[in-house]
C-alpha cells in the first residue's frame, strides 16, 4: 500500500464501508506536544481532522486516523 499524504482541502471518505458515508474534507493535521525531561519536547501525531454535514445538514467534525480515510 503506498503511503497517502492529505492536504487541507482535500476531500476523503471513510474507508470502510458504511450506510451513508460522509464526504468530507480536510480541515488540518492534529499533533500533540507533550514536554519529557527539561526543556525537551516530543512532537505525537494524532490524526487528521475532517468536517462534513449530515442529512440533516448539521455539521460535523472528527479527528480519523489516516488508515481509515481514502482520498476522492
Amino acid at each position: 500500500m503506498d503511503k497517502q499524504f492529505f492536504l487541507p482541502g482535500d476531500r476523503v471518505t471513510i474507508r470502510q464501508q458504511l450506510d451513508n458515508k460522509p464526504t468530507m474534507y480536510v480541515i488540518k493535521k492534529i499533533v500533540k506536544t507533550f514536554r519529557t525531561s527539561g526543556d525537551h519536547k516530543s512532537d505525537f501525531f494524532q490524526g487528521i481532522l475532517c468536517r462534513w454535514f449530515t442529512t440533516q445538514n448539521e455539521l460535523q467534525e472528527a479527528i480519523f486516523n489516516t488508515k481509515d480515510l481514502l482520498k476522492l
